[in-house]
């Protein structure tokens, strides 16, 4: 197909102006860490996501689904859901989160309820405010639809929780824009908003009448005993917010493809419609999952950050030990972001790391400017393999540094 040929939505999901940083678009760098070989002598782990295997779903899982599957479920939904699923999702986001909903949407997965989103939202040439870094699908998204995105720089080197530069996110919302899209907790970084940060972005979207959409999949997925402040939950958002969530992190139930969000019923029933002509539904015995989903597995939770929080501790130890990183602990999700102290480009670092380490991780520019000279790792591994990863990183970033 020649390059004539490639619809312009497709070229601008590229990110071709990272050029710039990079020397090619985020595409073509992906490409080249996708088509770099495994190290053959050493074993093989990646660490983009988490081993499911060590940190299976809860056990009701499987029997859930298979008893839908069996006869109980429904195999067509309406596109928006169960309806008996839906009721009681929507009462336990309200109960045990305390997020506002009369209803929600099931989707495909977190990615699906995004995508639908903002399909719903954004029209060809719509602003849109972004954090930089945030997460690596959203600009390419926002771009693939023809929006024009405004980054604001998350200030992380700072005492206590990052912040977004408050002087650049007025600035930026003083240009009228449509929405506002951000993870919360942040995906890259782990880093969770201030309630400062969020007070200040709730009284520009309403001073300057834009939509707020609030990725909040790991809002359960919460160290330290930190406080977390739900967007939609501030005075006045419930009614301009789309909130992102579901399963797939904290509960490992990636594997069953479920995300829900909330929404103003006017935009739910877009969402619906845009779904409808898509991926239909989520899929339909899975659904019946959502059921038990925040009801019955608060205490799987609580034991699955105290295992999470000891490898987030043992990889900010070994990272900062090494003298060739410099992270902070994340307070939410399963990830940390280091920062390089090394003059090598995070994509050279992810190659390398791949090539003769075995190890595959996110090169820090997939998550826009913001994110270059740092690598996401995700830490919630099987301890023994990860501890021989941390092991093989550090030999391999300590080799780059040293010319080797």
């Amino acid at each position: 197909m020649s390059t004539a040929s490639v619809p312009a939505s497709l070229t601008r999901h590229d990110l071709p102006e990272m050029a710039e940083h990079i020397g090619q678009s985020v595409r073509a760098a992906e490409r080249e860490l996708e088509n770099t070989t495994v190290a053959a002598d050493q074993p093989f782990l990646d660490a983009t996501y988490a081993d499911t295997h060590r940190f299976p779903p809860p056990e009701w899982a499987l029997p859930t689904f298979t008893t839908a599957a069996s006869g109980e479920g429904m195999t067509y939904t309406p596109y928006r859901g169960d309806h008996g699923v839906r009721g009681t999702v929507t009462s336990n986001v309200n109960t045990v989160l305390g997020i506002p909903a009369d209803d929600v949407i099931l989707t495909p997965g977190t990615q699906g309820a995004l995508f639908v989103a903002l399909a719903s939202i954004l029209s060809p040439g719509d602003t849109v405010l972004l954090p930089d870094p945030d997460y690596l699908s959203t600009e390419r998204m926002l771009r693939y639809f023809g929006a024009e995105v405004i980054r604001i720089p998350v200030i992380m080197e700072v005492e206590g929780r990052p912040l977004l530069d408050p002087d650049a996110l007025r600035a930026a919302a003083a240009k009228g824009p449509r929405l506002m899209v951000f993870s919360h907790p942040n995906n890259p970084t782990g880093m969770i908003y201030t309630d400062e940060t969020l007070e200040l972005i709730a009284e520009l979207a309403g001073r300057h009448d834009f939509t707020v959409l609030a990725d909040q999949l790991y809002c359960r997925l919460v160290y330290d005993g930190e406080t977390y402040t739900n967007f939609a939950a501030l005075p006045g958002m419930a009614e301009r917010t789309v909130t992102l969530l579901g399963p797939s992190k904290t509960e490992s139930l990636s594997g069953y493809r479920l995300g829900v969000a909330t929404a103003p019923g006017e935009l739910l029933a877009r969402m619906e419609d845009v779904q409808s002509c898509t991926a239909l539904r989520a899929p339909a015995y899975a659904q019946h999952l959502l059921g038990r989903w925040l009801a019955d597995d608060q205490e799987f939770v609580a034991g699955r950050i105290k295992e999470y929080q000891a490898l987030r501790d043992r990889t900010v130890e070994v990272l900062n030990g090494s003298g060739l990183f410099r992270v902070r602990p994340a307070y939410g999700s399963a990830y940390v972001f280091p920062k390089l102290l090394v003059d090598v480009p995070d994509q050279q670092v992810a190659i390398a790391l791949k090539r003769d380490a075995g190890i595959v991780v996110n090169p820090g520019y997939q998550f826009g400017v913001g994110g270059l000279g740092h690598l996401r790792l995700c830490f919630a591994q099987d301890e023994a393999a990860w501890d021989h990863a941390l092991e093989r990183i550090v030999s391999v970033v300590g080799n780059l540094a040293r010319g080797a």
